[in-house]
């Protein structure tokens, strides 16, 4: 064995020594990442990251914050094991396969400075998602009621909201956690955006094409200034004759209560602490039905056909919806099935079974509500709900929803 071998060999276990230190360090680190994860809690993140922690071309703090959504928003996973290691100049690289429910697997990557701390968390196999709109309205002082013109499609809410001076089409989505805007009409325009998974919806996942800056939204008197909001590709809810600029998720109205009123074309926004004495006024009698707040979405519990389940409330709805597999398991609770297309906020339409269901939510009965049975996986995975109720049961009955005491009021 001549020299040049021999320190060629001694290098490596040079080297291999520096890995399975670096190893042993590092692999619970990435175990917390991926735990938290797996639970949606992106609580002590900070500590393990590397102060030039970076995500594509986002740096700190920003980066940061786009970790944590992720980890909010990430699809269930049951496990993950590792599946390679590499140690190069950049770092240390633990690469994990992660199994989710319906037993379909993805890659997940994170790399390790030489401080033993996050360089890099690819989580979503190189699919980055960006909730950095989810901003909450300035609401001025001084109003205590919004009232807030509908129009409908689909029988889906439509409101206009003033972007920079131009009368913008959204829907008023309170299924969404932020503010979207259709990439169709705002180009990204400020530096750090990012491709990528923008958040899963009922028929496929959304995808981030940028960030675009708005200097005023205004609904109304309800403001939102100076901020960045991301876009996303909306074309599959478009039709012919109409277009739509944007989502209106719940983070721009979730300090009001909401009154639906579809029959008198408006929302109404109540300042919490003046809703009741507004309905008095107003000579309107209801009925308050408490809810639990899971993420983002208010729920409730619910019968269809007799059988118990939890709903959330999403206003972005245009049927009910539960699980594809709900008329095998309870035939007798729907009529008229037949097949269809469920068009969404995500990849598109997907092919769908349809029919007529029974829904009772606090003692009222609501009947013939089309129901479509599509994936919410999503849902009951991480979250314990079986499905959503929209704009069937808001054709049909005034509600209102309020985010701060966790309740629905059916109002008469």
């Amino acid at each position: 064995m001549n020299k040049q071998t021999i320190i060629t060999i001694l290098l490596a276990l040079v080297a291999m020594a520096g890995h399975c230190q670096d190893f042993n360090t590092c692999q619970p680190i990435a175990g917390r990442i991926l735990t938290a994860a797996q639970n949606h809690k992106p609580d002590g993140i900070d500590e393990l990251l590397a102060p030039d922690f970076h995500f594509n071309n986002i740096k700190q703090p920003l980066a940061a914050k786009v970790l944590k959504q992720i980890i909010a928003q990430m699809p269930a996973m049951t496990s993950w094991e590792l599946a390679g290691t590499e140690q190069d100049s950049t770092g240390l690289t633990l690469r994990y396969i992660i199994t989710r429910p319906d037993s379909t697997t993805s890659e997940a990557t994170i790399l390790f400075s030489a401080d033993n701390l996050v360089l890099e968390a690819n989580l979503l196999s190189g699919n980055v998602s960006l909730l950095k709109a989810n901003p909450t309205p300035n609401k001025q002082p001084e109003v205590s009621m919004v009232r807030v013109p509908i129009h409908r499609h689909n029988g889906l809410p439509i409101v206009t909201v003033i972007i920079d001076g131009q009368p913008c089409n959204m829907f008023f989505d309170a299924g969404a956690p932020g503010v979207i805007l259709n990439s169709k009409y705002f180009d990204h325009n400020i530096d750090g955006q990012v491709m990528g998974s923008g958040g899963r919806g009922a028929v496929g996942t959304g995808s981030v094409s940028g960030i675009h800056h708005v200097k005023l939204m205004d609904m109304g008197g309800v403001t939102l200034q100076e901020t960045d909001i991301m876009t996303t590709d909306l074309s599959n809810l478009e039709t012919v004759g109409v277009t739509v600029h944007g989502i209106l998720g719940q983070s721009y109205y979730k300090d009001f209560d909401v009154l639906f009123d579809f029959k008198s074309g408006e929302i109404v926004l109540l300042t919490p602490d003046t809703t009741h004495q507004w309905l008095l006024n107003e000579g309107y009698q209801y009925q308050t039905v408490k809810g639990v707040k899971k993420g983002h979405l208010l729920t409730f519990d619910c019968q269809v056909g007799g059988v118990p389940v939890v709903l959330a409330f999403d206003s972005g709805a245009e049927s009910n919806l539960l699980a594809n597999d709900w008329p095998q398991l309870h035939p007798s609770t729907v009529k008229g099935i037949k097949k269809a297309h469920l068009t969404g906020y995500g990849d598109g339409r997907a092919s769908i079974t349809k029919g007529k269901t029974i829904l009772t939510l606090g003692g009222r009965t609501f009947k013939k509500l089309q129901t479509a049975f599509s994936d919410v996986s999503h849902l009951k995975e991480s979250k314990g709900i079986d499905g959503l109720f929209g704009c069937e049961v808001l054709a049909k009955q005034k509600l209102l929803i309020s985010y701060k005491r966790q309740e629905l009021l059916m109002i008469d």
